[in-house]
C-alpha cells in the first residue's frame, strides 16, 4: 500500500463545508484505489473572533486522517494577510508533517493540490522527504498568480522539478504551459474531478407536456464566484419565453450575496423562478433528476463540477463556450453559446426542440467521472512515479 502526504490549501471545515470538496473527493478516489492518504494542509476561513488558529485532527468514515490548521480571522485584511505569509504557513505545514512522522507515517509520495500555496510548500516537503512530487490543479487564478505574485518564480520553479502535474481540464493545462513554457508533455496527465455516481444517477421521470424545466447550481457570491453569470441566463429566458407555449420554470440552488439580485431581476422579467438556498449533494441531485434542462452562465470554468453532476443525472445542458466546458459539452449532450444574449436565446430554442438520449448522457459521464475512474487514473500516476 502507497503512502501519500495529501497537501491542500482548500478542504471542508466546519466553518465551510463547501470549501474544496472536489479536493476531498480526489483524496477518497486515491484511498479508495488502494492507498493510505493523510491529508495535510493550512485554511485561512472567516472566523467571528479577530484571530483564530487551532489543529483540527480526525479520521474520516473512509479511514483517511485529515490534520489541518484553520487560521481564522473576522477581519479580511487580516485573512489576506494570513494568506501573503507562505513561510508562516510552511511552518505550521512542517509541523503537521513532523507529527504525521513521529506517529509512524514515512510518505512514498507527496501529493499538492493548487500551486499556491501548497504545491509550493509541498516541492519543499518532497525535496526534504527526498521523495517524489505531484502537483494537481484546480485553480483558475493561475494565470494572474504567475503574471503578479512575488512566489510565481518559486510556482515555476515547483511544477518545473514536479514527478507529474495533473490539471482537472485540458483548458487548465494550456493555461499551465502559457506560464511555464518549457514544461514537457510527459509531465503532464489531465485527471477531472471526480462526480459522485452514487449521488448523481440518471433516473427516468415523466415529462409534463406544457412546463419546461431548468436548473442552474451555484455559489452565489459576488468574491467567491464572480465568473458566474446567471444575469445572462435569465434574461435570456425571459425572452425565450416570450415565443415559448409551455410555461417556463426556472430553479436556482445555492446560497450567495447575490441572489437578492436575481431574484429582483427574475420578478422584473416575470420569469417565475423558485430559489433553494444551499442545498447539500443529495438534495441537489434530487432536483437535478427532476429537471429537463440545466443552464450555466459564466465567464471562465477550469473545470464545471455542476455542470458534469447535471450531465451523470442525464440532463442536457446550455453553458457558456468557455474554458473547460466544450471538454464537456458537445452536441450529444447540450448547447455550448457565446455570451451574447441572441446567441443563448438561439440556442434555448435549439435546447427545447433536440430528443436527447438522456440514459446515454449519463453512463457516458459515470464512465469518465466516477469514483473508480479517477482513483484509478490517480494511482497509475503514483506507480509511475515510484518506477
Amino acid at each position: 500500500m502507497k503512502k501519500i502526504l495529501f497537501i491542500t490549501p482548500w478542504y471542508p471545515t466546519v466553518h465551510q463545508p463547501n470549501n474544496g470538496i472536489f479536493i476531498r473527493e480526489h483524496a477518497r478516489a486515491a484511498h479508495l484505489a488502494g492507498n493510505k492518504i493523510e491529508v495535510a494542509g493550512v485554511i485561512i476561513q472567516p472566523d467571528k473572533k479577530i484571530f483564530s488558529a487551532a489543529l483540527t485532527e480526525y479520521e474520516d468514515e473512509y479511514g483517511i486522517r485529515v490534520s489541518i490548521y484553520e487560521l481564522g480571522s473576522k477581519l479580511k485584511f487580516l485573512r489576506d494577510l494570513l494568506y501573503h505569509s507562505y513561510f508562516f504557513q510552511f511552518l505550521l505545514l512542517r509541523k503537521i508533517v513532523a507529527k504525521l512522522q513521529n506517529k509512524g507515517f514515512q510518505p512514498d509520495i507527496v501529493h499538492s493540490n493548487i500551486i499556491y500555496p501548497s504545491g509550493i510548500m509541498g516541492a519543499r516537503v518532497a525535496k526534504h522527504l527526498k521523495k517524489p512530487h505531484i502537483i494537481t490543479e484546480h485553480w483558475s487564478k493561475t494565470d494572474y498568480f504567475f503574471k503578479n505574485s512575488f512566489f510565481s518564480h518559486a510556482g515555476k520553479n515547483a511544477y518545473r522539478k514536479a514527478n507529474a502535474i495533473l490539471p482537472v481540464s485540458l483548458f487548465l493545462k494550456n493555461r499551465i504551459q502559457q506560464a511555464v513554457s518549457d514544461l514537457t508533455e510527459d509531465k503532464f496527465k489531465i485527471i477531472g474531478n471526480v462526480i459522485d455516481s452514487e449521488v448523481f444517477y440518471y433516473k427516468e421521470k415523466k415529462i409534463d407536456p406544457n412546463q419546461l424545466k431548468f436548473c442552474a447550481v451555484a455559489t452565489w457570491n459576488t468574491k467567491k464566484t464572480p465568473d458566474k453569470y446567471p444575469e445572462l441566463f435569465i434574461e435570456a429566458l425571459a425572452l425565450f419565453q416570450k415565443n415559448c407555449e409551455k410555461d417556463i420554470v426556472l430553479t436556482i440552488i445555492g446560497s450567495g450575496n447575490r441572489l437578492n439580485d436575481l431574484k429582483k431581476l427574475c420578478e422584473e422579467r416575470n420569469l417565475k423562478a423558485t430559489f433553494t438556498g444551499y442545498l447539500d449533494k443529495t438534495e441537489i441531485a434530487h432536483y437535478l433528476q427532476q429537471t429537463d434542462f440545466f443552464v450555466h452562465a459564466s465567464r471562465i470554468e477550469t473545470f464545471g463540477v455542476s455542470t458534469a453532476e447535471a450531465l451523470i443525472c442525464g440532463v442536457p445542458v446550455i453553458c457558456s463556450n468557455v474554458g473547460a466546458l466544450p471538454e464537456l459539452v458537445n452536441n450529444s449532450n447540450g448547447i455550448l453559446c457565446n455570451n451574447h444574449i441572441d446567441d443563448w436565446v438561439k440556442g434555448l430554442k435549439q435546447l427545447t426542440e433536440t430528443k436527447y438520449d438522456r440514459a446515454s448522457i449519463a453512463e457516458k459521464m459515470k464512465e469518465k467521472f466516477s469514483t473508480h475512474t479517477i482513483g484509478k487514473a490517480i494511482d497509475e500516476v503514483y506507480e509511475k512515479v515510484l518506477h
